[in-house]
């Protein structure tokens, strides 16, 4: 390709990728990029994204050819591609798709297509110890199978895995024929299960807050028609679930449990949370609830907002690959990291469906998100430049300033259903007293707590302050205004799922709006930018609105 300025990406040799975000083109070369690369920064003209051996791997499993990204960078660059960035997509490529697990006579069997990732990892201490070698084919025990996944993955090696699964106690479970899929819905089921061969029923989808990720879970539960293990954030979450399953399929009370701190009950459906399964006996220091994962024959297992996978799950799930495995989320972002290792157990990314693409439809909320910038008084600025980076960041967050904005922001949007948000419970308790508005933090009780929500979801409560357990998995339908004072750092995945808070499709004038309140030239500005950076990727904006008091 010759030189071409007018194009909007600049692709560099070790893979990382510029583009101009208000380029007249962006909006169609966006999608690809997500799919292939992993944005790494955002500004208001650029964003950047890295090729990496993990974005590559996710764009072969969604079925996209080499060849595809290759011309795809070499259409849209401004420049001729570096044959090191063609040599680099076709090698990881080629890594992707390298290494089966398969059954031969019954037994489980290491397939190596290239010579130098068998020499690489079988010289590996820890992998070697768990194969061995016999007529030419490595073979492993069946037990084995997560570990080996995750040490390959730390190599920069996914498997394709192709033993298949055992088959779980049969249920019978159906979808009431009120309920209506849509088409990205169907799309989803249709990606996980592959019609049942043993390339699907296992990975993760991926699709924004509201838009219906439980209902997917039921569609695919449909179809393995096998008892289900459902891990998921909280109680809520695990009291939502229980309402869609019994709303929306033919099962009854007594094929649903709920296994939690106050009931334990195991049934042919059982939703427990990450917290039941990451406590430790205070005397044992065991996780004494791990072993549920074993209480029944079990044929799928369902990790709602599986970016919050904990480590005790995480080596749980090595030993259980023998089950089908869902992961649903809206982001696939994990804050420590860890998204390659954790994420070769629970299977490839099967499915993504994109937020903008959702909202162009009317099946999200189209969402307004704006910035709002304010100063710290005299005082709390003095106080500010005396402290440490931690105490810095929580003085800026918790600046008094943002009350008199929340105030002018409730008045803009009377009526309308309304979260204040925020991650330091003095800060929120202080804007409910000032403001005389209903609270729920960890500490209210889940039966006022519900009781709460209920009112926020019948309309007789329109603001409603919440402390970070309303991140995640709490049913809102109609929550239409978000108002953030406070997060955690720079944590984009609070900001997706904060985001998603006001995202599930409106009546009338299907628009919502997600306020953030900042304070200026202070390290929350400077996290503010890196939490945004989730929610740029899928297509959105952030007005920025100073504020002069």
């Amino acid at each position: 390709m010759l030189f071409n300025y007018d194009n909007p990406l600049v692709v560099q040799k070790d893979g990382t990728i510029i583009v101009e975000v208000n380029h007249k083109q962006f909006p169609i070369i966006q999608p690809m990029l997500s799919q292939m690369a992993i944005l790494e920064k955002a500004t208001l003209s650029t964003h950047t994204y890295k090729l990496s051996p993990y974005s590559i791997w996710s764009a072969q499993t969604q079925g996209i050819q080499v060849t595809e990204i290759i011309n795809f960078l070499d259409e849209y660059c401004k420049f001729p591609l570096a044959q090191a960035v063609v040599q680099y997509v076709e090698d990881q490529y080629q890594r992707s798709n390298s290494i089966h697990m398969e059954k031969n006579q019954g037994n489980c069997v290491i397939i190596f297509k290239n010579e130098q990732a068998q020499q690489l990892l079988l010289n590996d201490h820890t992998i070697k110890k768990l194969v061995t070698k016999e007529n030419e084919n490595w073979y492993f025990q069946e037990k084995h199978r997560g570990e080996i996944k995750a040490h390959f993955s730390k190599y920069g090696y996914f498997i394709n895995d192709q033993i298949g699964y055992d088959k779980g106690q049969q249920l019978n479970i159906n979808i009431s024929k009120t309920v209506n899929l849509r088409p990205y819905q169907v799309e989803a089921i249709k990606h996980f299960y592959k019609s049942g061969q043993a390339l699907g029923g296992n990975g993760i989808i991926v699709m924004p807050c509201g838009s219906g990720k439980t209902i997917v879970g039921l569609g695919i539960m449909e179809k393995v028609k096998e008892e289900v293990l459902i891990i998921t954030s909280s109680e809520t979450s695990m009291k939502q679930w229980q309402r869609e399953i019994l709303e929306k399929t033919n099962l009854k009370n007594e094929d649903v449990g709920i296994y939690s701190s106050s009931l334990k009950e195991v049934k042919p459906i059982t939703i427990a949370s990450y917290q039941m399964m990451v406590y430790r006996d205070l005397e044992t220091k065991q996780f004494i609830h791990l072993p549920l994962f074993n209480k029944r024959n079990w044929g799928l297992i369902i990790y709602d907002e599986v970016h919050l996978l904990p480590a005790p799950v995480f080596r749980t799930t090595a030993g259980i690959q023998g089950k089908k495995r869902l992961g649903l989320t809206a982001t696939l972002v994990r804050e420590d990291g860890k998204e390659e290792e954790v994420y070769s157990l629970i299977g490839p990314k099967q499915y993504e469906v994109g937020w903008k693409g959702l909202e162009n439809n009317g099946w999200i909320a189209k969402t307004l998100c704006k910035e709002i910038r304010i100063d710290l008084s005299e005082q709390e600025l003095q106080l500010y430049f005396e402290s440490n980076q931690q105490q810095q960041f929580k003085i800026a967050s918790t600046n008094s300033s943002k009350v008199e904005v929340i105030k002018h922001l409730l008045k803009q949007h009377v009526g309308q259903p309304t979260l204040i948000i925020g991650q330091y419970i003095d800060q929120l308790v202080d804007v409910a007293k000032r403001l005389k508005l209903p609270m729920i933090t960890g500490k209210t009780p889940q039966k006022e707590r519900e009781d709460l929500y209920e009112k926020f979801r019948l309309g007789d409560i329109s603001v409603l302050v919440v402390s970070k357990v309303a991140n995640f998995a709490v049913d809102l339908p109609d929550a239409q205004v978000a108002i953030q004072i406070s997060g955690a750092f720079g944590s984009r995945q609070e900001e997706a799922q904060r985001v998603g808070r006001v995202l599930r499709p409106k009546q009338n004038h299907n628009e919502a709006y997600f306020y953030s309140i900042v304070t200026r030239n202070t390290k929350e500005e400077h996290c503010s930018g890196h939490r945004q950076l989730f929610m740029l990727e899928q297509g959105y904006t952030y007005e920025v609105e100073e504020w002069l008091s």
